[in-house]
Formats: structure tokens, C-alpha cells, sequence
């Protein structure tokens, strides 16, 4: 995979506040950051979900129950923005 194939993902006040929480727990921190690097390859990974008809906005399980993410692909300018952790 060369580099003009990743999807720049920016992540929202909402994630950046949340990632900088001194309450968040390592696991679920490392669990996001390689949901990103996944996301940054391949937005339509194969577990996420749409959460709206265009297939735009996304939603995606942190592995082992942690919680979700929820990104929009902006496929006109090729990146992607994560708007939200939901931790579990």
C-alpha cells in the first residue's frame, strides 16, 4: 500500500478531548489509535456500519467490547474525520 492510498484521518474536539482524558484507560486508547491506522487504510472496514443511507458516516466496534467509533468518509477530498468515542 503506498501512501497516496491511506485516508488522512483528522479527529474532532470531541475524540482529541476524549483521547486526552487522563481517565481513559491505555487499552482503550491503543484500542482507537489502531482503529485509525485501519481507518486510514480502509474506511469501509468490514465491521463497520452505516449510520446513514449514503454510507458516509460510519460506525465501528472497538475490539473487545470497549465501545465504538464513529467516523465520516469525505471521499471528495479523500480523508476521514473521526466524530466520536463511545466508550463502553
Amino acid at each position: 500500500m503506498s501512501e497516496d492510498d491511506l485516508w488522512p484521518v483528522e479527529a474532532s474536539d470531541a475524540v482529541q478531548d476524549a483521547l486526552e482524558d487522563p481517565a481513559l484507560s491505555a487499552e482503550l486508547f491503543s484500542a482507537v489509535v489502531a482503529l485509525t491506522v485501519a481507518i486510514a487504510e480502509d474506511p469501509w472496514l468490514e465491521n463497520s456500519t452505516a449510520r446513514d443511507s449514503a454510507g458516509d458516516w460510519r460506525r465501528l466496534p472497538i475490539p473487545g467490547g470497549r465501545g465504538l467509533v464513529e467516523y465520516v468518509i469525505d471521499e471528495k477530498n479523500h480523508a476521514v474525520r473521526l466524530t466520536r468515542i463511545i466508550p463502553l
